[in-house]
């Protein structure tokens, strides 16, 4: 087949990363592959670095953009672009007219990366969603969310999780990833991992801590500010820090580029921001053998298989966090922590490769 993948944006999250690593894993498999992107941002530069074959592109206008459509369409077209993949909710409005002024030849595809905010069933988005051929959940909650705020063909949707390289699990001990990263060998590590950001609920962690303190464990916080948007939320942090004398019990470590070692080096990790929608850190973590306690919000609890595969506690409530990490502390969880990895397993990218192949196939065959 042949499939394009358009990225009008300059961010570099997780929906820019899944974008460019199904572009590689489908180029892999022997599809013809070419990513439409701005140039010079982050997904571009990842592209050069990972072989993928990509066409600059200007920024496009958020909706009736059609002059950028029409220029967009026509190198689809000089290379006989099948499919045109979608994850980023400002490429709807190009991508909904490049399937109009092709007279439908070209297949659009969204791939959700993003929950629902609010209903999106005014007119001129039903009439977008229209001219999508499919529209792809990587969660069942989500394709629930879409059937009740939106107008949208049910028989277009589909359950395509996000996937995950199993090959990228370190093979390391646990010994031999603590002494990589330079943590203590000797010490119960709980680790949370992502940008520092209030969303992402770094100091209800500080606060589970602290609630814990005649507990002997380390917590280990992974991660950065955004960059070029530094705000006060790392100083807040190391102002609790220093109040509630919590130094000896606090390591940061900076923004990792291969996590796998990571989350083998902690004994568990938390997720503790408000919602994911998918939280890749979640099945990265189980998937290199290591539990997780998550917030009970957003697509956390259905990959924990709703507190059968981990943890789950009353999001933004330290309290409650604190119980499910002392939990972990007296070794007192609810499942084996050698069977919660075989939920994930349904995350291989060869199994997500092939249901993006048999939808893609099912859409030319049906059209």
């Amino acid at each position: 087949m042949r499939i394009a993948y358009l990225c009008g944006t300059n961010g570099w999250g997780g929906l820019e990363m899944n974008q460019l690593k199904n572009a590689v894993w489908m180029q892999n498999r022997g599809h013809f592959v070419k990513l439409y992107c701005l140039e010079n941002s982050p997904i571009h530069k990842a592209a050069e670095n990972s072989g993928i074959p990509f066409f600059y592109i200007k920024k496009h206008k958020n909706h009736y953009d059609f002059l950028s459509a029409f220029k967009l369409l026509g190198y689809l077209k000089q290379e006989r672009i099948e499919h045109l993949i979608i994850r980023a909710t400002f490429d709807m409005s190009i991508a909904a007219s490049i399937s109009f002024l092709s007279g439908r030849k070209i297949n659009v595809h969204f791939f959700m990366e993003m929950e629902f905010g609010a209903p999106k069933k005014q007119f001129f988005r039903t009439l977008r969603y229209s001219y999508f051929n499919s529209w792809n959940c990587p969660l069942e909650y989500l394709k629930k969310q879409v059937l009740e705020n939106a107008n949208v063909s049910s028989q277009k949707i589909n359950v395509i999780p996000s996937g995950l390289d199993f090959g990228s699990i370190t093979e390391n001990t646990k010994t031999e990833s603590r002494n990589l990263l330079q943590l203590p060998d000797d010490e119960f590590l709980f680790g949370i991992v992502g940008r520092i950001d209030p969303k992402k609920g770094q100091l209800y962690a500080l606060k589970a801590t602290q609630l814990l303190s005649e507990y002997k464990f380390k917590l280990v916080i992974v991660g950065e500010e955004t960059p070029d948007a530094p705000s006060n939320y790392l100083r807040e942090i190391k102002e609790f820090i220093a109040l509630n004398q919590l130094e000896q019990k606090i390591i940061f470590l900076p923004f990792q580029k291969n996590p796998m070692d990571v989350f083998n080096a902690f004994d568990w990790t938390l997720m503790t921001s408000d919602s994911e929608t998918f939280g890749m850190v979640t099945i990265e973590s189980m998937a290199q053998g290591t539990p997780v306690i998550g917030s009970n919000a957003g697509g956390t609890s259905e990959l924990l298989d709703f507190g059968n595969a981990g943890l789950l506690f009353e999001t933004k409530n330290e309290f409650y966090l604190a119980e499910k990490m002392k939990l972990a502390l007296e070794k007192k969880t609810p499942f084996e922590l050698t069977t919660f990895q075989n939920s994930i397993s349904k995350f291989n990218r060869n199994d997500v490769c092939e249901k993006v192949e048999k939808m893609l196939k099912n859409i030319i065959v049906n059209s």
